[in-house]
């Protein structure tokens, strides 16, 4: 055997970096690790952010060239070839990144943004995400993150009976978002139903039959990405039919099982929706779940959206039929406002949460469970290093409660509705639904715009709109015609808001048909006022 001095090469170290080693540390690393640079860091940080959230500017979103915004980045950057003392903290530099980053942001914050489930967040819950960061507790396992796992068992009995599940009956873990949730409630729907999936791969079962999951016609893109990931394959994913509220219909859904069953499928889980990406839909829960037992399916709800509607006694009834599913998720980080990412996972039976991931590693696993371990949710989920998201949810339920959730979301879905019949009474505009939530998609139609032409109006109206950058809405295809699609989520815009946004939609609806040629225009009628003395203020 060779002596271990001729297997191992020694290391050379430049003296300056060997003589830190001694005592001291690597006193050149202090510049970026230190205090004084943290301490400018947030004095600057927290004037900006002061900043931000006084301001009362109506924005949207201001797009820059990539290009553009691409060289203006790559100026902020210390060249190395230059700055021979480039670990110094240049506290102009990242101010001038800082004001990069707002400048170039969606404005959450401001009562022109109406466009998608991206939301303002309370703020408190920000600067816990700051010391979160710098003091790390990632979540998976309970001896680096303590509070973290003892966090989601709190949210999980504050959760208990508003869902109308006994506390200590059901499992609750946390991912990082609802597209990694989905994913991992449908992976233990297969591993129960095909129990050596995991060992063997997916195969046809004994009598040929081929697994497949059903999703609704609206489905979240990732949702019917799930298929192709756990390797079930696209070709076994049924689309089940929509009635005109855009929510699965039941009977169509039931017999497009029925066919499914005739061509060799076996459907293991059904994926419904509270709160479908493109108008908000919930679909009948109740239904679905006994068509889910009557198939011997796994029913599993994205509530990603609509999910949160359990913390508020107006809005929960909306979710009948949720305590039914076998699993269910929803976004903190949408409509319970607190950063992103945190999404919460449950299910139904507690010993259905470790089925999606059954292997184990020794480096993070004990053989034996202890109490500490009993806590620890890496088992359960996909992720090692997760960010403690669930603290920031948990900060703000112990510091406000409850209602703060209920009055925010009561007052969106109600500007929501407000909106729907301000539209509904506008003869040149059309609403596509009633909302349930706080999503409404519609069209507008001047006099003289062809049929024909309507979605290609839209489109371009989200485009001029946004380019402005006073308002930012969103657009989405239904039917195959291209309609505007509005999203509240912040709870400072009024009724007031939503009257002068639709105004700008005429507007520029005028200079894009004159553009195109059309002589189109808005009747008298169509101005018509609508602000209720309840609406006039934010919440």
């Amino acid at each position: 055997m060779q002596p271990l001095e001729n297997v191992f090469l020694p290391i050379s170290l430049p003296a300056s970096v060997a003589s830190e080693t001694h005592g001291r540390g690597c006193d050149g690393l202090a510049p970026a690790f230190g205090e004084a640079a943290f301490t400018s860091a947030l004095t600057i940080a927290a004037r900006k952010v002061q900043a931000l959230l006084a301001s009362q500017e109506i924005e949207g979103v201001r797009l820059e060239r990539p290009h553009a915004l691409l060289a203006a980045a790559r100026s902020l950057m210390v060249d190395e070839a230059v700055d021979a003392d480039g670990m110094a903290f240049d506290a102009d530099r990242f101010a001038d990144i800082l004001d990069l980053y707002l400048r170039t942001g969606i404005k959450v914050n401001s009562r022109g943004y109406m466009a998608r489930q991206f939301s303002s967040v309370v703020p408190v819950s920000a600067v816990f995400d700051l010391v979160s960061a710098i003091a790390p507790q990632p979540a998976s396992y309970y001896e680096a993150g303590q509070l973290a796992n003892v966090a989601d068992k709190l949210i999980a009995e504050q959760f208990a009976p508003l869902i109308g599940w006994e506390a200590g009956t059901f499992e609750m873990v946390t991912t990082s978002g609802a597209s990694l949730a989905n994913m991992t409630a449908v992976l233990a729907a297969r591993n129960r139903r095909l129990g050596q999936s995991w060992q063997q791969g997916v195969q046809p079962q004994a009598d040929g039959r081929r697994p497949a999951i059903a999703i609704g016609g609206d489905a979240h893109f990732s949702v019917s990405r799930i298929a192709g990931v756990i390797g079930i394959g696209q070709d076994q994913v049924i689309r089940l039919p929509l009635n005109d509220r855009r929510q699965v219909h039941v009977e169509q859904a039931a017999q497009a099982l029925e066919q499914a069953a005739a061509r060799g499928l076996d459907v293991f889980c059904i994926v419904a929706a509270a709160g479908t990406t493109s108008i908000g839909a919930i679909d009948p829960l109740p239904e679905l779940a006994a068509l889910a037992r009557k198939w011997g399916a796994w029913l599993h709800v994205d509530a990603a959206h609509n999910g949160s509607f359990l913390v508020s006694d107006s809005l929960r009834p909306r979710l009948r039929g949720l305590e039914l599913a076998d699993s269910f998720c929803l976004d903190a980080h949408k409509t319970l406002f607190v950063p992103a990412l945190c999404t919460l996972l449950f299910y139904r039976d507690p010993d259905s949460a470790a089925a999606a991931f059954p292997e184990k590693a020794s480096y993070v696993f004990d053989p034996l469970e202890d109490e500490m371990s009993l806590f620890q949710s890496g088992i359960k989920n996909f992720e090692c290093t997760k960010r403690p998201s669930i603290l920031n949810l948990w900060l703000v339920w112990a510091l406000f409660g409850r209602r703060l959730f209920e009055q925010k979301l009561d007052y969106l879905v109600m500007l929501t509705e407000l909106t729907h019949d301000y539209l509904a009474a506008q003869p040149d505009f059309a609403v596509m639904h009633r909302p349930e939530a706080n999503i409404l998609c519609f069209t507008h139609h001047p006099a003289g715009l062809p049929a024909e032409r309507l979605g290609d109006l839209h489109l371009e109206l989200r485009n001029r709109i946004r380019a402005e950058g006073r308002y930012f809405l969103s657009k989405v295809e239904l039917d195959g015609v291209t309609v505007l699609r509005l999203v509240m989520m912040n709870h400072q815009i009024t009724m007031d808001d939503v009257i002068h946004m639709i105004g700008e939609v005429r507007r520029h609806a005028r200079e894009i048909c004159a553009d195109w040629g059309i002589a189109a225009g808005v009747t008298a009628e169509a101005e018509m006022i609508f602000s209720p003395q309840t609406m006039s203020k934010p919440c």
